[in-house]
């Protein structure tokens, strides 16, 4: 989980989108923004959550707002302590004892598992859930460290778990994180060497398979510290990568460390289409580690964003900050509390608890809420002093978001030029500070390609561009000919066509000219034998 301490990997930053300016000078920052230089696809961003805090509705405000104003899509639920099967439920795992199993998963603390994973698949979080299991292991596989031999029976614990909530409480997910930290010493998650792990892996891959869950996907290793190492041994076994849809990393320190050369390292390996997510990343706190209460200092939101900046630049597709809320944890001492959350609890003593969003979950949702899944990081060069800034460019939507912190003590000019771009007319400048919460400020035209934005004070910052909705082309077959239409509002797109869209510059445009019907653009073409694909395509 949280363990305060450095990464293995050293290498540098791997994209370059990231710029940090030297300190100084007041002048504004210029910098270029190319869509033509891209980088690693965002697939979301999402919070831990914890299970043991669900009691009844008390929660169900806090994930409507992580879900409708923070733009969040991906939850890893947690179980703890991942030591609930006390004594072995027979003496072979390759066989589930599913009378010992039906009892154990009715007990009270599995059903706030269950209901909570059931509210977010309510909510359409589904595929986007994902399982963890934090803590140590039952003593008779060895507690704290999984004793040798014992990989089988860890694995089929977890697939009982996973089966059961699949097919008696028929919820929706497709992410399992089994194990945690477990390169750390306990409690966060039972300790296993590299070999153990794959091991355990490779029985998981399998006994899912046979149990119709072939398509749940595994997210690992989440260490405590990132090991190149362990990502090599994972990529050994066939079975294990045919089973991991993301590799999964922890950090709670500055500067990208935990995910520097992560990008370049799987780039350069034999699974080059698989993505790194920061399961958990956040600014260390020790107080809200022990007990002792959360932060909900301007700074330590403003450094949290920093942290999750760092790591998108790295090449990072996701990031799931640690954690969604306050809440109680099993594995340093039964009801413990922690309190990192991006929602406070109010009072640990009252019934029903009611929660209340620290300063972090604004400074989250500038990021989370703007750039959305399916947006690809882009490059962004030049002087930024004093700003940290990323860019993305969304293709489906054609959003495009520019996203960053102004650490000056003043408002700044931020200078910009857009190109390999479509054509942008204004930025929307929202900001979040010590005073203001996903505040809109002015809109800021684009003119020919160029823009200046004033940025206020010390902030979490975004500039969007939202097109408007994109016209829709409707194809109609009359006797010989195909009538194809398009409101005459859309004055910037053309008609374009293709009879192979597997060819290269497969897009052609069609020169019949459009002609005006009613409040619709129309082009008449014959009726011709064999496939002919169109499209509007913006100029």
């Amino acid at each position: 989980m949280r363990l305060h301490g450095r990464g293995s990997v050293g290498f540098g930053l791997a994209l370059t989108a990231l710029l940090l300016g030297s300190a100084g000078m007041a002048e504004a920052a210029t910098i270029t923004v190319d869509g033509s230089q891209t980088y690693q696809i965002i697939e979301g961003f999402g919070v831990n959550a914890n299970h043991r805090s669900w009691n009844n509705t008390e929660l169900q405000p806090v994930l409507d707002a992580l879900i409708d104003e923070a733009g969040l899509t991906f939850f890893r639920v947690i179980y703890d302590k991942a030591d609930w099967e006390s004594s072995n439920d027979n003496n072979d795992p390759n066989i589930l004892n599913w009378t010992y199993y039906n009892q154990l998963y009715t007990n009270s603390d599995f059903q706030k598992q269950w209901d909570m994973v059931a509210y977010l698949n309510q909510r359409g979080i589904s595929n986007s859930v994902m399982f963890n299991f934090q803590g140590v292991g039952p003593a008779w596989m060895g507690g704290t460290n999984l004793t040798p031999g014992y990989e089988a029976e860890w694995a089929e614990m977890i697939a009982s778990l996973l089966i059961y909530a699949r097919s008696t409480q028929h919820l929706q997910f497709a992410l399992v994180s089994p194990g945690n930290e477990n390169d750390n010493n306990p409690p966060q998650g039972i300790s296993m060497t590299s070999t153990q792990y794959v091991t355990a892996l490779h029985t998981l891959a399998q006994l899912l398979d046979t149990n119709g869950l072939s398509d749940l996907h595994f997210v690992g290793p989440d260490l405590a510290h990132t090991s190149t190492a362990r990502l090599s041994d994972m990529m050994s076994d066939s079975l294990v990568m045919a089973k991991l849809a993301h590799f999964g990393l922890h950090s709670y320190e500055d500067s990208g460390i935990g995910s520097a050369g992560i990008f370049d390292f799987l780039q350069q390996s034999p699974y080059p289409d698989r993505t790194f997510w920061m399961t958990e990343y956040n600014c260390w706190c020790s107080r809200c580690e022990s007990g002792g209460g959360g932060d909900n200092s301007w700074d330590y939101a403003r450094t949290s964003v920093s942290y999750l900046l760092y790591h998108l630049a790295n090449g990072a597709s996701a990031g799931l900050i640690w954690e969604g809320y306050d809440s109680q944890y099993n594995y340093y001492s039964p009801g413990q509390w922690s309190y990192w959350g991006l929602f406070e609890v109010d009072d640990i003593n009252a019934s029903p608890k009611t929660y209340t969003p620290r300063k972090t979950f604004y400074a989250l949702a500038q990021i989370s809420r703007f750039v959305r899944p399916g947006a690809r990081c882009i490059s962004l060069t030049g002087s930024t002093s004093p700003f940290q800034l990323l860019a993305f460019y969304h293709p489906g939507s054609g959003q495009l978001t520019i996203t960053g912190i102004n650490s000056a003590t003043s408002s700044r000019s931020l200078d910009g030029t857009l190109v390999n771009l479509p054509a942008v007319t204004n930025l929307a400048l929202f900001y979040t500070s010590s005073t203001t919460n996903l505040c809109p400020g002015a809109a800021f035209p684009v003119t020919n390609g160029t823009f200046s934005a004033t940025i206020p004070a010390d902030c979490v910052f975004t500039l969007v561009y939202v097109p408007a909705a994109r016209p829709t082309l409707q194809i109609t077959l009359c006797a010989t000919s195909v009538i194809l239409s398009w409101p005459d509002s859309a004055a910037s797109y053309s008609l374009e066509a293709a009879t192979n869209l597997l060819a290269t510059n497969a897009w052609s445009s069609v020169t019949n000219q459009p002609q005006p019907a009613a409040d619709l653009r129309t082009v008449t073409l014959p009726a011709a034998p064999g496939n002919r694909f169109f499209r509007l395509h913006q100029q």
